[in-house]
């Protein structure tokens, strides 16, 4: 059985996430009970809401810079470079970005950029978007197993989450490993699972025993 950190189900759901392979590839092979917590569900719908905003914010500009551009561009890298310096100010991140256009070009096989249809597509494709996240969002939820102990679960067992932060654990993950501490207490050979290498690294270097979680392990190992 597998408890998840936040990012996990985040990149399962941003297709252009830099762990949405790690986590799509987990979480869909997965033949094991998935588990996640109210704080981790709560963590995830937060930072989603905040990364669609940016999307739609991104997706917004290019149609605007699409609607009244009058040059083709002869390959990817040229219709890339002048969409990025166009959006340079959208606060999506670089990566993000990149990938959004980079299956936007692939997804309609282009081979040369014609100014219109690159309108008409985009904007057919930022019209899409969104919904394809959401039906994301339905498949993920469908798999995911809700260890229901509230938002304020690590409070039941403050020496052990103070203890991670005098470690250097930070206070939101210190919360997710103590919520996947008391769902290994009705769930044995619990699993923590995390796209996040510093945390794992981290954990590796202290004493967990007094936790109910057999192994702490990345998305991709």
């Amino acid at each position: 059985m597998y408890f998840l950190d936040t990012n996990v189900p985040i990149g399962y759901t941003i297709i252009h996430d830099r762990w949405h392979e790690n986590s799509k590839n987990f979480i869909d092979n997965n033949k094991n009970s998935i588990f996640w917590s109210n704080f981790v569900k709560s963590e995830y719908y937060n930072k989603l809401d905040n990364i669609l905003d940016y999307i739609v914010k991104f997706l917004k500009s290019i149609v605007c810079i699409l609607k009244v551009n009058e040059m083709d561009f002869y390959s990817y890298n040229s219709f890339e470079e002048h969409i990025l310096n166009e959006t340079r100010f959208c606060k999506l991140d670089y990566f993000k970005k990149q990938k959004i256009l980079e299956n936007f070009w692939n997804e309609y096989d282009f081979i040369v950029g014609i100014s219109t249809k690159l309108y008409d597509c985009f904007y057919n494709y930022a019209f899409d978007f969104v919904n394809n996240y959401n039906n994301r969002d339905l498949r993920l939820n469908e798999i995911m197993r809700l260890h229901d102990c509230g938002l304020d679960n690590y409070l039941k067992y403050y020496d052990y989450a103070l203890k991670l932060y005098k470690n250097g654990i930070h206070p939101p993950d210190c919360k997710i490993i103590i919520d996947a501490h008391d769902c290994g207490l009705t769930h044995d050979d619990l699993k923590f699972i995390s796209n996040d290498n510093k945390l794992i690294d981290a954990l590796s270097k202290i004493d967990t025993s007094n936790l109910r979680i057999i192994e702490f392990g990345l998305c991709n190992s």
